[in-house]
């Protein structure tokens, strides 16, 4: 994304912002949320109505406009994730099998192998899920969304030296639970 300065006060500044960080966004509260599907689609959407509801407060360049995105969909998922505790529903994180079969399936592999990668992608599902949200959002900012530290450093208002060990930590983490299961 450009780093113009961006007003979103008009009907198509925000929809370009839009076109732009939908997918981003939906990724991201993947990541941190998991599924089903239904529910990220309705925190994707539930961003984007918060933001269009205070974009009048909002006034930045483009990758600014990303960062108050992903704060706004990082804030719906905690809200989120206490009503369901505080509700007493089952707090797994849920994979979606329609999103788990596109993202897997391969004319190259097995009907077997593919039932492996399937097995192994819902173990490391489960640890990452295990880990600390503020964990998690990193290695989803890293891993899944292709920033590099020093932008996570940037946007999480940190060190990149720190960033770097809590995601060195995190992985190590990840490496201790995968091989306990």
């Amino acid at each position: 994304m450009p780093a113009s300065q961006s007003t979103l006060q008009d009907t198509e500044s925000f929809s370009n912002l839009f076109s732009q960080t939908q997918i981003i966004i939906f990724r991201f509260i993947y990541g941190l949320h998991g599924g089903p599907i239904e529910e990220v689609e309705d925190l994707t959407c539930d961003t984007y109505l918060r933001a269009w509801k205070g974009r009048d407060k909002f006034s930045g360049n483009e990758y600014d406009a990303l960062c108050w995105l992903f704060t706004i969909a990082r804030n719906l998922v905690i809200d989120t994730h206490r009503r369901k505790k505080t509700h007493h529903e089952d707090d797994t994180v849920q994979l979606d099998d329609t999103l788990l079969d596109k993202m897997l399936s391969s004319t190259y592999h097995t009907p077997e192998d593919q039932a492996e990668r399937k097995a192994q992608f819902r173990n490391l599902w489960r640890v990452l899920h295990q880990l600390p949200h503020d964990k998690r959002e990193m290695l989803v900012l890293r891993y899944i969304l292709g920033w590099q530290v020093k932008q996570i450093a940037n946007y999480l208002r940190m060190e990149e030296n720190t960033v770097s060990v809590y995601i060195h930590r995190s992985l190590e983490q990840i490496r201790r639970d995968w091989s306990d299961a």
